[in-house]
């Protein structure tokens, strides 16, 4: 577990882990240079229970303080759980089940589940991640990454279990401030091993104006990051790559043949005040890996060649936003 200025939800993240039918040998946590109440909060469960490791660093950043945590832990099996998340009290035991059953006749190096949605105000806000069809990937997923030029596998960071083989055969993660751990660890995970899935929600994902997907890809500002962040991970990705294998990188589609990122260029320019590039949302929506990718993105793609720029931003906040109204849709689809 890893902590910035989250010492109003640590409580709850913490009992959370406590309660596990299975009991954690160890809990790390990692204060990533907290001005809030923070320290002493991790100060008084550290001292009512031993099992709890507090460190404490200067503030480096989510991927920074994730190296520090998963070198601290020592167990064969780690279960990461963001600080403003939780943990069903069946969720270790669960996974420790799932690693321990051969996929394609070998096990599994690694575990996702669902989280379900909650914000202080609502609960039952929808299952997280959304998968097409209701079932997230399992088994063997190098070649399906490879030609999606992504992880198949969608999960935050509280979704996500590892043996620890596995994570050091990851090795350390980029640490820059704009690299996210999930990103990093679902991608090369899809490449090293079988991945485990497990079609419950293990835990709960917090809604709220701090969480970093909050209103993703609504903000110019967001946008910016997230094409910034895209170019800093093709980079880190294609050195992992041929750190294993000389020249394996070009398995990796370039950038400017990735549908996603090609949205993301079209989004900058059209909401910083250009004009609408219809040459280039052709070619997103043209874009291979627009049509056969979710029918979701697909549909919302489309709303930004029928809309004007102020109604689609609108539309963005309703799709990437949580409301009532939205809620009550995702019951209606079916969808959980």
């Amino acid at each position: 577990m890893i902590c910035f200025n989250y010492a109003r939800f640590l409580p709850q993240s913490l009992e959370s882990c406590l309660a596990q039918t299975v009991k954690p040998d160890q809990i790390v946590v990692v204060d990533d240079g907290s001005t809030d109440e923070t320290p002493s909060v991790l100060a008084d469960y550290a001292a009512r229970h031993p099992q709890i490791q507090v460190i404490r660093q200067v503030n480096g950043g989510i991927s920074s303080a994730t190296n520090t945590a998963l070198a601290a832990c020592t167990g064969d099996v780690v279960l990461i759980c963001d600080s403003d998340d939780t943990m069903v009290p069946e969720r270790l035991e669960k996974v420790i089940a799932k690693l321990r059953e051969p996929i394609d006749g070998h096990l599994p190096g690694w575990v996702h589940h669902f989280l379900d949605r909650f914000s202080d105000t609502q609960s039952g806000l929808g299952y997280s991640p959304y998968y097409e069809g209701g079932k997230g990937p399992e088994g063997w997923l190098a070649e399906l990454a490879l030609r999606m030029a992504s992880s198949p596998v969608l999960a935050t960071a509280s979704s996500l279990a590892f043996r620890r083989e596995m994570l050091d055969a990851i090795g350390p993660l980029d640490d820059d401030r704009l690299m996210y751990q999930d990103i990093q660890l679902r991608t090369i995970g899809a490449l090293l091993s079988p991945a485990a899935y497990i079609d419950e929600a293990l835990g709960g994902y917090r809604v709220h104006q701090t969480s970093s997907s909050a209103g993703a890809m609504v903000s110019l500002t967001q946008i910016r990051a997230t094409r910034a962040t895209a170019v800093r991970f093709d980079g880190w990705l294609r050195a992992q790559l041929d750190k294993r294998n000389a020249g394996a990188s070009s398995l990796w589609r370039r950038l400017d043949d990735q549908g996603g990122y090609l949205w993301l260029c079209f989004l900058e320019k059209w909401l910083s005040g250009g004009a609408k590039d219809l040459r280039l949302l052709a070619k997103v929506l043209r874009h291979r890996d627009t049509r056969t990718g979710p029918r979701q993105y697909r549909i919302y793609y489309a709303g930004a060649l029928f809309l004007p720029r102020s109604a689609f931003v609108a539309y963005s906040q309703f799709i990437f936003g949580n409301n009532p109204l939205k809620a009550k849709a995702r019951r209606l689809l079916g969808r959980r």
